[in-house]
């Protein structure tokens, strides 16, 4: 089961945020970007740390009651699912979606770096459809 998406951009900025079938809503959506944004950067601190030399990144965790997937762009673009723990490795459902973020947004000239994703009608009916399509998108693994 999909609960959250997040597109980051530069600067730990939210670029886009999406939520399905999440058990209790959210009280205050700025908050909790932000939480999200500080984790990703504690834990990549801690993998470069802990990890072998030239360690960049962590690709998932999870705890009891939820898994968070990242893919962190060369460029600083970070693309995050939140699933069911029992959801597989959703790293290349993260890479599909920044193709859609390249394709439908970076080369769309009307778009100005570091814009609300939602400005991109395109990139947010094509990620809708993309997820909305996953084997685990409103189902828990068996």
């Amino acid at each position: 089961m999909i609960y959250n998406f997040y597109a980051f951009g530069r600067g730990r900025k939210l670029l886009c945020r999406e939520e399905w079938h999440r058990t209790r809503p959210c009280r205050d959506v700025e908050e909790e970007s932000k939480y999200v944004s500080g984790l990703l950067i504690t834990l990549k601190s801690f993998c470069q740390q802990l990890g072998p030399p030239r360690t960049e990144a962590f690709l998932a965790y999870a705890t009891s009651q939820y898994k968070l997937h990242s893919f962190e762009t060369v460029s600083g673009y970070r693309f995050v699912l939140t699933t069911d723990p029992s959801v597989p490795d959703q790293q290349e459902s993260l890479i599909h979606i920044y193709q859609l973020f390249v394709d439908h947004v970076i080369k769309n000239p009307l778009y100005h770096l570091g814009d609300d994703l939602h400005k991109c009608p395109v990139f947010t009916t094509k990620l809708h459809s993309f997820l909305l399509n996953r084997p685990f998108f409103a189902s828990l693994a068996s």
